[in-house]
């Protein structure tokens, strides 16, 4: 009870003190503070009255402090001062957006501070800055200036950034920030070019890197690498240094002992091609490094010539049998060669060209006609009177070879053939036939060929007959000479699909397309030979992928009608018509040609067109075998069935 009343009375004192002190300075807004042994909670209260700020206290703040100030502080001093003592006693304040919180240090750099109430962050305040690292590395500062950190306080590298995060008093933070620049100033860093005499810039490099592992990157992590460099300017062979002086002599050591002559004089190396064909990649590569070389031993010749040799040469030479190069040159030629062969030596896309030629055909014919002879056997067997119109079933010379053997005629095919006639005793014959005939004909064809075929590449496809034509012939001679004989070219007949596609940077397919129908047509009484009919058609178009597009087509319609007639009786209305013939005939024929081009860049698409045309023949399979009243077969077997060796059922 006595120490409370003790307690209660230096805190009434404090109070008057203060009391005092603001009266007597108030117009200065400074105070004075002079405790002794005070409760620390009591000055926590006392600087929340000068300063204005609200505090929470951790209920493990305690202690006895003791302030003497002589000269007159203002309200910003007071708090550093009040900062301060805390720090002293092992506490200290965290600014919050509405209060200020007073813990102990240990659990201060968990909280998150608020400095916008202060036009000034005070000294002794704990705050947390991250500190930026623009030369040095921030992992090896960490353990020097950790020991100028506070027990209490944080320090930690972010190599990732090349940063260091603090958490410290304000002052002390200032003081590692002005130390940290000091450490940081950029060393005397230079670039320096060293031309090569011998050796290849892109081989050079490879070694400095497997050499010189810390300084390049390959040990010291991202940080080395932006402090040293080596770069090859391939155009020149010439090795571009950066770094210290120090890094620069030692790598200038070690260019001076490997950049000398090659034992041989040059490199070979063979190169095995994945997809390139060896002979015609080896007609690229002389021409192209060919005319290189030239250019190196005319560049070395002149004055203003670096990293050539009058003697460079180049040779490669192709392995069909294992599609591969062999290729000897200087260094620089031959790695400029690889990067040639590495960017040709890739996958080709692949197409495939579906052609869809549909045909459709229909022939009508009418024929119609009286024909009539008269005559006397006596006289023989040319007829006194009687017509003959050729272009009706049978002609004139049937009739009568008829009426002379007294046989019956043949009718003709395709309709109705009537026919009357007789021969007297005296030699008088005569016959009529009348004929009335009509022919029609209709065809739908469709031919659906389909090919893959690599980009750029030309492929055909022929279905169809082998046919013999007739090229020439020797018979017997009137001198009796003997060994006939006749000469004939076979030559094939159907469709014929040829088409080389090119595909473009953005998908679009080029396709020059050369397509051909051709068919042995019906035996013609004029013609000596085989004739045929021939449909084609030579185009250059272009198609998205997966576009169906039509090339060309043929619409025809032939009317053809023939009439003829007896002069004047043919006219006769309706009686007319025992006196002429007339024959119609009408062709309609529709050709058009389709194409649809599909590109395959890699395996999948290859393996989806595939499975889908043989899904296709699967489905044709199933029909015929519906049609025939077979089981079914069940599910579709893999495609690799096809190669198997074929069972019975």
């Amino acid at each position: 009870m006595h120490n409370h009343k003790t307690t209660l009375l230096r805190a009434l004192a404090l109070w008057l003190l203060f009391s005092l002190m603001s009266l007597a300075h108030g117009q200065e807004e400074t105070w004075r503070l002079n405790l002794k042994d005070a409760d620390i909670r009591a000055f926590v209260t006392q600087v929340a009255d000068i300063t204005g700020y609200s505090f929470v206290v951790d209920p493990r703040v305690k202690g006895k402090v003791t302030v003497l100030s002589s000269a007159p502080m203002n309200k910003d001093e007071i708090y550093d001062l009040f900062l301060a003592v805390l720090n002293v006693h092992g506490f200290t304040a965290i600014p919050g957006e509405e209060v200020i919180k007073v813990v102990q240090q240990v659990d201060a750099k968990q909280s998150a501070e608020s400095l916008s109430r202060f036009p000034d962050v005070p000294s002794e305040q704990l705050i947390t800055r991250v500190i930026q690292i623009d030369n040095a590395n921030a992992l090896e500062l960490v353990p020097i200036l950790r020991p100028l950190v506070a027990k209490y306080g944080h320090l930690a590298g972010v190599a990732a950034a090349n940063a260091l995060i603090v958490s410290d008093h304000a002052a002390n933070i200032q003081r590692i920030e002005q130390i940290v620049r000091e450490l940081d100033s950029p060393s005397k860093y230079e670039v320096e070019v060293i031309q090569l005499k011998e050796a290849w810039v892109g081989d050079m490099v490879t070694l400095l890197q497997e050499l010189a592992p810390d300084e390049l990157g390959r040990a010291g992590g991202e940080n080395a690498a932006r402090k040293y460099s080596v770069t090859a300017d391939e155009r020149s062979n010439r090795l571009i240094l950066r770094g210290d002086e120090t890094f620069r002599d030692k790598m200038r050591g070690l260019i001076r002992q490997l950049d000398q002559p090659s034992a041989t004089g040059g490199t070979t190396k063979v190169i095995r091609l994945k997809h390139a064909d060896a002979k015609n990649l080896t007609e690229i590569l002389k021409g192209v490094m060919g005319e290189r070389v030239k250019e190196s031993s005319v560049g070395a010749s002149g004055s203003g010539a670096s990293g050539a040799r009058p003697n460079s040469s180049f040779s490669v030479f192709a392995d069909e049998g294992l599609n591969a190069l062999v290729v000897r040159g200087e260094p620089s030629l031959m790695q400029e060669a690889e990067q040639i062969v590495e960017q040709l030596d890739i996958r080709r896309a692949q197409v495939m060209i579906e052609a869809a030629i549909v045909e459709i055909s229909d022939e009508l014919g009418q024929d119609l006609g009286v024909q009539f002879a008269a005559g006397d056997e006596s006289g023989g067997s040319t007829p006194v009177v009687g017509t003959n119109f050729g272009n009706v079933g049978r002609s004139l010379g049937d009739v009568l070879t008829a009426i002379l053997n007294e046989s019956a005629i043949t009718p003709a095919l395709g309709g109705i053939t009537l026919g009357a006639g007789e021969r007297n005793e005296g030699g008088i014959s005569w016959g009529v036939l009348i004929q009335a005939l009509a022919t029609s004909s209709a065809a739908n064809l469709l031919s659906t060929p389909s090919i893959i075929t690599l980009d750029n590449q030309e492929s055909e496809i022929t279905v169809g007959q082998n046919v013999p034509f007739r090229t020439g012939e020797y018979t017997q001679t009137g001198d009796s000479a003997s060994n006939p004989f006749t000469t004939i070219e076979r030559r094939d007949v159907g469709l014929t699909l040829k088409v080389t596609p090119t595909i473009s940077a953005d998908g679009l397919v080029r396709l020059v397309v050369e397509q051909t129908t051709e068919s042995v047509a019906d035996s013609i009484e004029d013609a000596s030979d085989i004739v045929t009919n021939k449909r084609e058609i030579k185009t250059t178009v272009l198609a998205d992928d997966g576009e169906t597009i039509v090339l060309g087509g043929l619409t025809r319609d032939d009317l053809q009608v023939t009439r003829s007639k007896v002069p004047l009786l043919g006219d006769i209305p309706v009686l007319g018509r025992l006196f002429s013939s007339e024959s119609e005939r009408r062709v309609k024929r529709n050709l058009l040609v389709f194409l649809r081009p599909t590109i395959m860049l890699d395996k999948a698409e290859s393996t989806a067109a595939t499975d889908g045309k043989y899904r296709t023949l699967w489905e044709v399979n199933l029909g015929i075998r519906e049609k025939l009243g077979l089981p079914e077969r069940g599910e579709r077997p893999p495609i690799e069935s096809l190669f198997q060796s074929p069972t019975l059922e």
